[in-house]
């Protein structure tokens, strides 16, 4: 088969005829959950944590998948590995598992898919140099006492209006969500890092997606002796971090730019996120940075050098 494939339902199916019920109560109501692993090097990375977080958001929503953990991640295995073959050297991919409560009228029969995509490095290379332009919107993050944002549903709503919000002042630029009581929760995609007086700083797990690669890089910086902890931290903290970074499944690290105009910290990337990229480089065997840069043309590798000379 010359084109990706995809579990639906028990079934592998070619991409281009995977289809779910427009009965279905994830497309209905967004009921469903979902979780997103990547591979390096074609291999899939931390895929075994990825689906223990997502049984334990299924846990949370009273979802029962009809697989076992072992036999997600064996359907999981076998879709990557159809689907790596079709890929460049220096591509990779997100791994998607999404699970509904299923047909509208139906009880107990979940809808489950399985899903690749390539991760899309010319979209967010560039940062590596420039840092992201963040922007905190009006709109707040949901509170926990609402939908608890350690499970990952698929209800992305509040997060799509933010960035809305967002590209409507600066196309470029991407949302920071604040909380009710205005402290930093997380962006749109993933988690944040500060750092103060070389001390890692990010914001505590009950106000967002505990994050695995906000765990990657806890551990990177014990591995490293770098301090770490949680905080409530303010954009008024953000403005005079002396660095600020973003973490998520397909970014790993991107430095951070500016926030609301004003710019973080003298160097992008600052020493301590370099030191933090480089290790978990040397970890998978893969210059991370310049995995993604390697998806910009010519023309773009040399205007953002231009830029950032």
């Amino acid at each position: 088969m010359s084109e990706p494939i995809v579990y639906v339902n028990g079934q592998l199916v070619p991409a281009s005829q995977a289809t779910v019920s427009v009965f279905d109560r994830g497309f209905r109501m967004g009921d469903g959950v979902f979780d997103t692993a990547r591979t390096f090097r074609h291999r899939p990375y931390k895929l075994r944590e990825h689906l223990e977080r997502l049984y334990r958001s299924l846990y949370y929503i009273r979802v029962q998948p009809g697989l076992s953990i072992a036999e997600l991640e064996a359907r999981t295995l076998e879709v990557v590995e159809h689907n790596v073959r079709l890929l460049q050297p220096h591509d990779d991919v997100w791994i998607t598992q999404v699970v509904s409560r299923g047909p509208l009228r139906s009880v107990g029969d979940p809808t489950v898919v399985i899903v690749t995509e390539p991760l899309p490095f010319a979209s967010f290379a560039r940062y590596h140099k420039i840092g992201v332009p963040l922007v905190t919107p009006a709109i707040r993050h949901t509170p926990p006492q609402s939908v608890e944002p350690r499970a990952k549903t698929v209800s992305r709503m509040n997060l799509v209006l933010a960035e809305l919000e967002v590209q409507q002042h600066d196309p470029e630029a991407w949302a920071l969500l604040l909380d009710l009581e205005g402290n930093v929760t997380e962006y749109s995609s993933g988690n944040f890092f500060l750092v103060r007086q070389g001390r890692l700083l990010t914001p505590f797990a009950r106000k967002a997606l505990g994050g695995i690669s906000r765990e990657v890089v806890i551990e990177l910086a014990e591995e490293l002796g770098i301090p770490c902890r949680e905080a409530d931290i303010t954009p008024y903290d953000v403005y005079n971090a002396e660095e600020a970074f973003l973490t998520s499944t397909s970014k790993c690290i991107l430095p951070v730019g500016s926030l609301n105009g004003l710019q973080i910290g003298q160097h992008i990337p600052g020493p301590v996120t370099r030191r933090l990229l480089d290790t978990w480089s040397a970890r998978v065997e893969l210059d991370i940075v310049e995995q993604a840069l390697s998806h910009l043309s010519s023309a773009e590798r040399q205007a953002l050098e231009v830029q950032t000379r």
